[in-house]
């Protein structure tokens, strides 16, 4: 340690080099013989501590400390004199000097205690300076903290008011630090602000500290406040508050921290999402359709009740397991596993019909399935959706069938047709070379001309039949064939 040694008498500045650089150890001395060669020094040099005479010629001892303080210099003074009245000491004392030491006849016993004062103002100092520097770093650290926090100590004093909390409050730091917890003078920035605070100090007051328990999460005390903050209507607002005692070295409870934090956006997302689900369930829940869930391994999250009549087994038997774990056909398992298996690699949705035994008889579904992504765009889920359309493929084929039935009829009109002209015209041919009546002639033919109208308004049906099927052609795909009518 450096010590600079202040004394009138040059021979005390010896004495002191001897003993406490040679035979006690641990200092270096600088001496000088007046106060404002003693001024000098310190203006140009670093010093641990300052041993002054309590009497000197020109600037003395206290008149040394006094400039020292007053510029704002801290370092470590002892003050050293022959007399031993009271009130010397109460005015160095309270001048700011850090002890007062009364000179005696035997040196060693003199520089000894000096020493030992020496030692316990320096080691005193270091620590105050590191304990200042650690509430400046605690203060700054607490300033930039991203949540509203407030620190109060053992007298009920604030002894911390971040940025953010003068943001929320209006309340800056300068009227509240130092000040015990009333707020009663204080305008708050947004009505509801002096509830949230009180509770903060409430929440705090509840804070202890457990010496059998060092575990921190054990000592914190959560709490989610719900009022109205802000202006406008838009000002319902949610937070999180947290507080934790403050301990010191022996786990007691020296005061409390508190913070909190403006989770407004966090709990509408939730309300959301929980409102997106209960309509998601609500929906699917009364979904004639069957609506599955499947995770990435191909495994049941969720099925719907309308699965119920198409399976052997309660519902809650499918969560969890692949259809290869199920009491199906392994063939058909194994087919519907990988087509999930597929969704999820590729990412792409598919769609397929299936067939299988149910309870209630061979049924066939259309099955859809869609991939589910998470924020980095992986698989994270598969939507299914299943529709029954076993009696809709029954209608297609009766359909289909019945359409068919209707071409060939056509068809086989349109040769009927064509056989009847023949015949008819082979009749007039024959009559025209018989040797009739002419009233037999004329009956006959108006038969004949009868006949043909009637043949010739069928024509006209046909065609009109016929463009009819061809508007089911193009609607309903019909492919099956029929004979060609010959135009007359």
């Amino acid at each position: 340690m450096s010590v600079l040694f202040v004394d009138d008498e040059p021979s005390m500045g010896d004495i002191a080099r001897i003993f406490l650089e040679d035979r006690l150890g641990g200092c270096v001395v600088t001496q000088v013989t007046d106060g404002e060669d003693a001024l000098e020094h310190i203006h140009t040099h670093t010093y641990d501590a300052i041993v002054a005479d309590y009497e000197m010629p020109g600037l003395d001892g206290l008149q040394l400390l006094r400039t020292l303080r007053g510029n704002g210099d801290n370092t470590p003074f002892l003050v050293c004199t022959g007399k031993s009245r009271h009130e010397v000491v109460i005015e160095a004392l309270n001048a700011g000097a850090d002890f007062y030491l009364q000179k005696g006849e035997d040196p060693l016993v003199l520089f000894t205690e000096m020493k030992q004062m020496i030692v316990q103002a320096v080691t005193r100092r270091r620590s105050e300076k590191a304990l200042a520097k650690s509430r400046n770093l605690l203060e700054e650290m607490i300033d930039f903290l991203p949540d509203a926090t407030l620190a109060v100590d053992s007298s009920q004093r604030i002894i911390a008011w971040n940025r953010i909390m003068e943001e929320l409050t209006g309340i800056p730091p300068a009227a509240v630090l130092n000040k015990c917890q009333d707020f009663s003078e204080c305008t708050y920035r947004y009505p509801g602000v002096s509830s949230l605070i009180e509770r903060i100090l409430i929440l705090g007051e509840r804070t202890t500290g457990d010496p059998d328990n060092h575990g921190i999460e054990n000592r914190i005390i959560t709490e989610e406040y719900h009022g109205h903050v802000g202006e406008g209507d838009d000002n319902e607002r949610y937070y999180r508050i947290m507080v934790s005692p403050i301990l010191d070295a022996d786990m007691q409870k020296v005061g409390f921290i508190g913070s909190v934090r403006d989770i407004t956006l966090q709990k509408r997302y939730e309300y959301a999402l929980l409102e997106s689900r209960e309509n998601f369930r609500a929906l699917v829940e009364n979904n004639t359709d069957i609506v599955m869930r499947f995770n990435p391994e191909g495994r049941h999250l969720y099925v719907n009740p309308a699965v119920k009549p198409y399976i052997p087994f309660p519902p809650e038997n499918l969560i969890g397991k692949k259809y290869g774990e199920l009491a199906y056909p392994p063939r058909l398992a194994d087919d519907w596993d990988a087509l999930i298996q597929q969704v999820i690699e590729t990412g792409k949705p598919h769609e397929a019909d299936i067939s299988f035994q149910s309870p209630k008889g061979l049924v066939t579904f259309n099955w859809r399935l869609f991939p589910e992504f998470d924020m980095e765009g992986k698989v994270r889920s598969v939507l299914s959706i299943s529709r029954d359309i076993t009696y809709q493929r029954e209608f297609e084929q009766e359909k289909q069938a019945l359409l068919s039935q209707i071409e060939r009829n056509l068809g086989e009109f349109a040769i009927l047709n064509d056989g009847i002209r023949n015949p008819l015209a082979v009749i007039t041919g024959w009559l025209s070379m018989m040797d009739l009546h002419e009233e037999e002639r004329s009956t006959l033919m108006h038969q004949i001309r009868q006949i043909d109208e009637m043949i010739t308004k069928l024509d006209r049906r046909w065609v009109e039949s016929e463009k009819v099927l061809g508007f089911l052609r193009r609607h309903y795909a019909i492919q099956a064939g029929y004979p060609n009518r010959s135009s007359e």
